[in-house]
C-alpha cells in the first residue's frame, strides 16, 4: 500500500505541497482510495474523502516500527558522479537516522552557497522517496553541508572515523558498535574519494572520534559508507 509522509494536528493529517502534489497528480488516488500515512513516527491507515479540497480520513492508528532502536548519523564527503546521491537513497533503505554531507580536504566538488543549498533541496527529496519505498516511519534528517571542521562539533554517544591506516589505535565495527546504548546514537564519518588526511584523522581523534577499519578490502568511497550502514542495521536489527 502506498506510504505519505504527513504531520497530525488533532485528527488531521496535512501535507506538504510537493506531497499532495505526489498523492494526488502522481499516484492519481482517488476517492475512497485507501493508503498509509507516516507522521512522527506513526503510521496510519487513511481514505481519501475529498480531493478538493484535499481531505483525508484516518481510519486507524497500525502497529508497525520499522526504525532501528539505536540510530546510525552518517557524515559522507560530496562524491562526483551522482554516488554521494546513492548513499543517501541507499543509507535510508537501511535505516540510517541522519545524513550529515560534508566537504573535506580531498572532496573533489566545491560548491558556492548557492550550490549548497540547490544540493540540500535534492538530497532532501531523494532521502524522503527512500523513506515511502522503504517503508520507514519517519523521514531520516539530513544535514546542511558544512566544512570538515565543523562536522566534528556533531555530538553522539560514540563517534567514529572510517580509517585503516590508524593501526596502533582501530577498534573493530563489532567492537564499537557494542558500545551504542540503546536507543542511543552512532555518528560516522567516511572519507572521499582519497580518504582522510592524517591530519584530519588527527583532527577527529583529539576531539574523541575512534578509528574504525572496514575489512581488509579496500572499498570505494561510496561503498564504504553502504557497508557501515549495512553492518549497523545487521548488527542492532534484533534490538
Amino acid at each position: 500500500m502506498q506510504r505519505f509522509f504527513a504531520r497530525i494536528v488533532g485528527e488531521e493529517a496535512l501535507f506538504s505541497s510537493s506531497e499532495a502534489h505526489h498523492l494526488l497528480d502522481v499516484m492519481r488516488l482517488g476517492e475512497g482510495d485507501f493508503f498509509e500515512v507516516a507522521a512522527e513516527g506513526e503510521v496510519y491507515l487513511a481514505k481519501l474523502i475529498s480531493r478538493n479540497p484535499l481531505k483525508v480520513h484516518l481510519e486507524k492508528k497500525l502497529e508497525e516500527n520499522n526504525e532501528l532502536k539505536s540510530g546510525l548519523l552518517l557524515g559522507f564527503s560530496l562524491l562526483k558522479g551522482g554516488h554521494d546521491e546513492f548513499v543517501l537513497l541507499k543509507g535510508t533503505e537501511l535505516g540510517v537516522k541522519g545524513f550529515y554531507p560534508f566537504i573535506s580536504e580531498r572532496t573533489i566538488i566545491k560548491l558556492d552557497p548557492k550550490e549548497k543549498e540547490k544540493r540540500l533541496e535534492r538530497f532532501k527529496k531523494i532521502v524522503e522517496e527512500g523513506a515511502k519505498q522503504s517503508k520507514r516511519t519517519v523521514v531520516p534528517f539530513v544535514s546542511p553541508i558544512q566544512n570538515y571542521k565543523e562536522l566534528l562539533l556533531t555530538q553522539a554517544d560514540v563517534r567514529l572515523i572510517a580509517y585503516e591506516n590508524d593501526k596502533e589505535n582501530i577498534v573493530s565495527l563489532r567492537k564499537a558498535f557494542a558500545s551504542v546504548p540503546e536507543n542511543g546514537s552512532l555518528l560516522a564519518l567516511v572519507g572521499p574519494e582519497g580518504g582522510f588526511s592524517a591530519d584530519e584523522v588527527s583532527l577527529a581523534t583529539n576531539q574523541g572520534f575512534v578509528s574504525v577499519g572496514l575489512g581488509k578490502r579496500i572499498l570505494r568511497a561510496e561503498t564504504a559508507s553502504i557497508y557501515l550502514a549495512s553492518a549497523f542495521s545487521y548488527a542492532k536489527e534484533g534490538q
